[in-house]
């Protein structure tokens, strides 16, 4: 929600009240930026334990079908999976979805 507020506000009154809750995101001495580390808790949705498992096997370049073998479920659950990881990232590749993992210390 904090990001979205900081992408708003065009007009100067629309900032006055966007800063006020933004305020309200922050904790007393916090600068109201996130360090990569404290980034990976702040997924609005985080990934589910399968996610993760998926996400890694991507990272160690299996393919889809690869990766329904290797947690025997169907190649269209993977893809599911993939879908989800990729929106709750806010990517639309796998190369992104590593980058985004990495940045977010989540492997």
């Amino acid at each position: 929600m904090a990001r979205l507020l900081r992408l708003s506000a065009p007009g100067q009154s629309s900032q006055d009240y966007v800063k006020k809750l933004l305020a309200n995101f922050q904790k007393p001495g916090d600068s109201g930026h996130k360090s990569s580390t404290a980034a990976s808790s702040s997924l609005a949705d985080p990934l589910s334990a399968r996610e993760l498992e998926v996400l890694r096997l991507i990272v160690a370049g299996m393919s889809n079908r690869e990766i329904a073998e290797e947690l025997f479920i169907a190649e269209s659950t993977v893809k599911t999976h993939i879908n989800n990881i990729y929106g709750k990232l806010e990517v639309q590749s796998r190369t992104r979805a590593i980058a985004r993992a990495n940045e977010l210390n989540l492997l």
